[in-house]
């Protein structure tokens, strides 16, 4: 559990200091008009996976609890559902914005040659 809760930990602070832009993000993603927007979504996505490992880590650590390994690991799977969601909708997005601005800088592009 002291795992668990330290790698929570880790994670909520990674999202608390991407919130101000301090965060490793893909070249791909960089020096586009969306840049600050996509940093502070994927700072939330690092908040969003601290959580449920939080909830998980302090139900279960006062010993208190007895529940089997099946219904933990599916209680865990279940606090991790609104995090898969928003990750899926947050990663469609900025992939479609990539592939506009790519498909906007070859047509840009091809009108230069000609």
């Amino acid at each position: 559990m002291d795992f668990l809760r330290l790698l929570a930990f880790g994670y909520l602070l990674y999202g608390v200091v991407g919130l101000f832009g301090f965060q490793k993000i893909p070249e791909a993603h960089r020096h586009r008009p969306w840049t600050k927007a996509y940093n502070r979504w994927q700072a939330v996505s690092w908040i969003l996976t601290a959580l449920p490992l939080l909830v998980y880590s302090f139900y279960f650590s006062s010993g208190q609890c007895i529940v089997s390994l099946g219904k933990r690991i599916g209680l865990l799977l279940l606090l991790f559902v609104p995090t898969i969601i928003f990750e899926v909708i947050r990663s469609r997005k900025f992939s479609r914005l990539l592939k506009e601005e790519k498909e906007r800088e070859k047509i840009d592009e091809g009108g230069d040659r000609q």
